[in-house]
C-alpha cells in the first residue's frame, strides 16, 4: 500500500483535528458529496498519508 486516504465533513471539527494530529494532509474538496443515511449531500475535505510520511512519524 502506498498511500492511505481519509476525509470529514465541513462541521466535523474534531475528525479533522485527528486526521492532522495522526499527520494526514489536505488533498482535495469535493461538493455535494451524497450521505444517503441522512438523505442529503455534504461538503468533504480528503486527507492523504504516502508511506514514506508514515514511515517518518513512526514511533518506534
Amino acid at each position: 500500500m502506498d498511500r492511505v486516504w481519509c476525509a470529514y465533513y465541513d462541521g466535523n471539527l474534531k475528525s479533522k483535528r485527528v486526521q492532522e494530529k495522526l499527520g494526514f494532509k489536505y488533498q482535495r474538496t469535493s461538493e455535494n458529496v451524497p450521505v444517503p443515511l441522512l438523505n442529503e449531500s455534504r461538503r468533504v475535505f480528503v486527507n492523504c498519508m504516502t508511506k514514506e510520511e508514515w514511515k517518518a512519524n513512526e514511533i518506534l
